[in-house]
């Protein structure tokens, strides 16, 4: 089964290489389409990618880019639609993600016995402020959509094709995860998770938690998307 594999890339331009080169060491082991999403990028990413993407090692990927920003939500739904896999599947390009644990939930996902999976990570190892602040947000759009959610915000999002025809309104932002985890259980899919390893950035910084005022801007935002899930559900 042929995998498409989407990574939204804004002004990571220094980890470009990094995840290439990652994807490449499975390019004889899976059959593959890596889809890059260059998201209204200010730094230098489409130069690099065009300098880069030519090598015939890393014939398994392309390019998407576009100007401006629009988004981290809206950026992966660019690349679900240029998908041809019949799994597809989304990661980060901050190099937090390992491109390994896209093909270990691959193989979940191959072994099981029903084709409604989702097959998503759950990351170990993080700092206590980061578990809690991902807890609460769980514990919230639990309580406000009664149903159960957990680390929602973990990569990867591993899926068959077919459920992208069912995301009907998705959001432009990181709610994209947890309107994909509605969309799923809403439609009967089991949610099944891998552990995966949360190291350190590399380079570049997190896009939403910069600052307290990100963060709590970031919070704001998704109490009130999640609210309008709830609503939406109801209507």
């Amino acid at each position: 089964m042929k995998l498409s594999i989407i990574i939204p890339f804004y002004n990571e331009s220094r980890n470009i290489p990094l995840v290439l080169e990652a994807f490449a060491e499975f390019s004889n082991l899976y059959e593959f389409e890596l889809i890059c999403v260059n998201d209204g990028s200010k730094d230098d990413t489409l130069s690099i990618f065009e300098c880069i993407l030519p090598k015939e090692k890393y014939g398994f990927a392309k390019l998407i880019s576009y100007q401006p920003n629009r988004g981290y939500g809206h950026a992966i739904m660019t690349g679900l639609k240029e998908a041809r896999g019949d799994m597809v599947a989304w990661t980060h390009s901050d190099m937090q993600t390992s491109a390994a644990d896209v093909f270990r939930a691959h193989d979940v996902y191959a072994g099981h016995s029903s084709e409604k999976l989702v097959v998503k990570g759950w990351r170990i190892n993080r700092a206590l402020s980061q578990i809690i602040f991902s807890f609460g947000m769980a514990v919230v759009a639990s309580l406000i959509l009664r149903r159960k959610f957990a680390e929602i915000n973990a990569q990867p999002k591993l899926f068959p094709r077919g459920l992208i025809s069912l995301m009907k309104n998705p959001p432009k932002d990181f709610s994209l995860d947890l309107y994909l985890l509605c969309v799923a259980q809403n439609n009967g899919y089991e949610i099944e998770t891998i552990n995966v390893y949360f190291p350190n950035r590399i380079y570049g910084e997190s896009k939403w938690a910069f600052s307290w005022k990100s963060k709590l801007k970031t919070i704001w935002r998704s109490i009130k998307y999640i609210w309008a899930l709830r609503n939406n559900a109801n209507s």
